[in-house]
């Protein structure tokens, strides 16, 4: 089982001001759609469990039936939860990132430190801060090392992310 993604139709997580309304923008030829990313977050793990509900059904408890409770659906399932997988992913993209030449437009976009004023109030959130938050949570200390070589990157950060229930509660 794995997972084919058409570029297509494929949205990002990306937290921006809500005065922003660009809708999608434009990479390689590919149009982009931007998405919120708590209320995207909620609906993905609601989706999952409600489908997981679907594919499993009920459960008989003392001769009444009743809808299982998450915790069951994911002993059940076997699987990470969506909201792991998109985790990973993301550490996953910030080492093809970091691995990329000092030059690339994507590398100097992520990590560039934007100039001019910021409007009032508290800053929004960026990619990168979300990023190195999940890094916190699972206590990859020096990232930039650890991700220049792709197979311990992806040891230590991906596939523990997947893993990793802290990130959850994050």
């Amino acid at each position: 089982m794995g997972l084919t993604i058409n570029e297509d139709k494929t949205k990002f997580m990306e937290t921006l001001p809500s005065s922003v309304n660009n809708t999608s923008f434009c990479v390689n030829g590919h149009s982009f759609e931007r998405t919120l990313n708590l209320e995207t977050i909620r609906a993905l793990e609601t989706f999952e469990r409600k489908a997981l509900r679907t594919i499993f059904g009920p459960v008989e408890d003392q001769g009444c039936w009743r809808t299982r409770y998450n915790f069951e659906l994911y002993r059940l399932y076997k699987e990470p939860q969506v909201t792991q997988v998109i985790r990973s992913n993301r550490l996953r993209w910030l080492g093809h990132i970091w691995r990329s030449p000092e030059n690339n437009q994507t590398r100097a976009y992520t990590f560039k430190n934007p100039m001019g004023s910021r409007t009032r109030g508290r800053p929004p959130t960026r990619w990168i801060d979300d990023v190195e938050n999940d890094l916190k949570t699972l206590n990859t200390k020096n990232w930039q090392k650890v991700a220049a070589y792709r197979w311990n990157w992806r040891k230590r950060a991906v596939e523990t992310a997947k893993t990793c229930n802290r990130l959850l509660c994050s």
